[in-house]
C-alpha cells in the first residue's frame, strides 16, 4: 500500500505490492482458504494492473465470512535495496489501515540478504508474513 521511490520495482500480473501479497496469502493461510492466485488467477487478462487493495479488502470479506479477527500481522521484506528502515512507521499504518486493525498489532522490519544471490545484487526481493487469526466458532 506504500510506494517507495526507486530505480527498479516489482513485476507481477498486479501491481506486485509484495508486502500486501505475502500478508493477504497469510491471512488466507491461517483460514486455511487458499491463496490470492487462486482467488486472483495470473491467467485473468481482467484484472491486469490491480491494486494489491483490492485484493486485501477481498481478503477480508473472507476474514469475515469465516467470522475471523485478524489479531496480528507480521512481514519481513527482504531486499537488498532501497533500504526500507526509513518506510517503517508509513508501511505500519497503511497496512493497520487496509486491514482495519489498531497500528500495536502489526509489525514490519525488513532485511538486506548481504549481497548474496539474486536478492543481494537487486535483482528480486522477498516478503514473510504471518498472521494471527482468531476463529469464532
Amino acid at each position: 500500500g506504500v510506494e517507495i521511490a526507486h530505480n527498479k520495482g516489482f513485476v507481477g500480473h498486479s501491481d506486485a505490492d509484495l508486502v500486501l501479497h505475502a500478508i493477504c496469502d497469510a491471512i488466507l493461510g491461517a483460514l486455511c482458504a487458499g491463496e490470492i492466485g487462486i482467488l486472483f488467477p495470473p491467467t485473468d487478462p481482467t484484472i491486469k494492473g490491480i491494486d494489491s487493495k483490492k485484493i486485501a479488502k477481498k481478503v477480508l470479506e473472507i476474514v469475515r465470512e469465516h467470522h475471523a479477527q485478524i489479531t496480528h500481522l507480521d512481514a519481513t521484506l527482504i531486499t537488498q535495496e532501497p533500504k526500507i528502515k526509513p518506510h517503517y512507521e508509513t508501511v505500519r499504518a497503511s497496512l493497520a489501515n487496509i486491514f482495519e486493525i489498531p497500528l500495536e498489532c502489526i509489525s514490519f522490519k525488513s532485511k538486506s540478504h548481504e549481497h548474496v544471490g539474486e536478492i543481494g545484487r537487486a535483482e528480486a526481493a522477498m516478503c514473510h508474513a504471518v498472521a494471527t487469526v482468531l476463529v469464532r466458532s
